[in-house]
């Protein structure tokens, strides 16, 4: 007779190994890439840093370009996750704009490894430009986002936030910084001065959900 309670349990413990293992790659991947950018790694880099077999390797990516993109997607989808679950109450898509912005600086400022690693890959999850596409469009729509184009408020967004992580990186900001920066991300995408000034004026939300912070050393098994 055949113990299906067996075998599915059999199988729970494999698939929850191959998870551990495949979060593991991905753990000693952002460490790689924060450390020496997307296109200088070669495989043999992730197979030290995750401590395992080069056959192990490559039963979970067949290239590189394959882990970054793996790891970009993991790491920022994650986060976009715990983000939304603060502001997606919130009734106009400034507030989430606002409050969005200042999550993902804060979450850069908490965690230097994850911030190196965005600000090196240029790759971005498609939830991120979902997210920002849609409160950007939403924000055109109601009139409170005075921009030209999408494309270009988007251009806004990620291109002034990557460059404030990078800063973040390079010196020490004051703590007001973050909330400078999204100031003036709302001041570019024509948000009235003084809904400004009564938003930032307001405590960002704790994430309820923290983002998984990957980049801690693997064990090895």
């Amino acid at each position: 007779m055949i113990n299906r309670k067996a075998i599915n349990h059999r199988t729970r413990v494999g698939q929850e190994r191959s998870n551990r293992t495949r979060l593991r790659i991905l753990d000693a991947a952002m460490r790689v890439f924060a450390e020496k950018g997307p296109d200088a790694p070669v495989i043999q880099d992730f197979i030290a840093a995750a401590n395992m077999s080069r056959g192990t390797f490559y039963n979970y990516f067949s290239s590189i370009d394959e882990l970054l993109i793996a790891t970009s997607k993991q790491l920022e989808d994650d986060l976009i996750v715990s983000i939304q679950t603060e502001i997606e109450d919130m009734p106009s898509p400034v507030e989430r704009m606002t409050f969005g912005m200042l999550l993902w600086l804060e979450k850069a400022a908490k965690d230097p490894i994850w911030c190196a690693f965005v600000n090196r890959v240029a790759h971005h999850s498609m939830m991120v430009q979902t997210q920002v596409t849609q409160d950007l469009r939403d924000g055109i729509g109601s009139d409170e986002f005075r921009i030209p184009d999408i494309d270009a408020g988007y251009d806004l967004v990620v291109g002034t936030l990557r460059q404030s992580m990078n800063r973040m990186l390079a010196e020490k900001v004051p703590s007001a910084y973050p909330k400078q920066v999204v100031h003036t991300v709302l001041q570019g995408l024509g948000v009235d001065a003084k809904r400004i000034h009564v938003l930032l004026e307001r405590a960002v939300p704790e994430m309820r959900r923290p983002a998984r912070t990957i980049g801690r050393p693997a064990a090895a098994s």
